[in-house]
């Protein structure tokens, strides 16, 4: 089960580009060849969310800006066709809402006359958390599953972890040296922090 945005940002913090279908394809297997499953014996979950389709305006110019023409946007969704189309993956869906422009950190001592280049769309995930919790439930309780992979920094998946782990099923934590709180790593059976270049290249 993998955090689709923690993912995406360790990703691109470690390799300075954005991550790719294969890319997660090779970190999974990777991952299970670390613990010694077969790669033919899993399922893998991506949850993430649909590229914003909201039609709004700059915040100085007040001239249109339409998420769906933008670079990002279609990367996003192509990125999300791919990882569906990938053997074993499955991607789980949330909605990403816009609330607003919020001024870029770098621009709050700007003496000059704020620019549309000095705001940033402000979006966020809506649905995505709960997803992941329901399904780390619905599994330990159908028992379709003996060991959950998640891979996240969020402490918030602890009561889904603890359920888990009261129905007998083995989880495994991959936080990819992220700062995270203690009692998500105590409350795993096994956290591993090893970053995205010891995953993938052993070092």
């Amino acid at each position: 089960m993998i955090d689709g945005a923690f993912l995406r940002k360790k990703f691109h913090a470690t390799f300075k580009r954005d991550i790719a279908a294969n890319d997660v394809e090779q970190i999974v297997k990777c991952i299970l060849n670390s613990i010694k499953k077969e790669n033919k014996s899993f399922r893998a979950y991506f949850y993430d969310c649909n590229p914003c389709t909201v039609k709004t305006s700059y915040p100085i110019s007040n001239k249109k800006y339409w998420f769906e023409e933008t670079e990002q946007y279609k990367k996003g969704v192509e990125l999300l066709k791919s990882i569906s189309e990938l053997d074993f993956f499955a991607v789980r869906l949330g909605e990403l809402q816009f609330s607003g422009w919020s001024l870029k950190k770098n621009c709050y001592e700007n003496r000059e006359p704020y620019t549309d280049e000095c705001f940033t769309p402000n979006l966020s995930q809506k649905g995505v958390d709960i997803k992941i919790g329901l399904d780390i439930a619905w599994i330990s309780y159908q028992k379709t599953a003996k060991n959950i992979v998640l891979i996240t920094g969020d402490s918030d998946f602890v009561p889904a972890i603890k359920v888990a782990r009261r129905n007998g099923v083995f989880v495994w934590l991959y936080t990819l040296n992220h700062n995270v709180k203690p009692e998500l790593i105590k409350n795993a059976d096994v956290a591993k922090k090893d970053d995205l270049q010891r995953i993938i290249y052993g070092v």
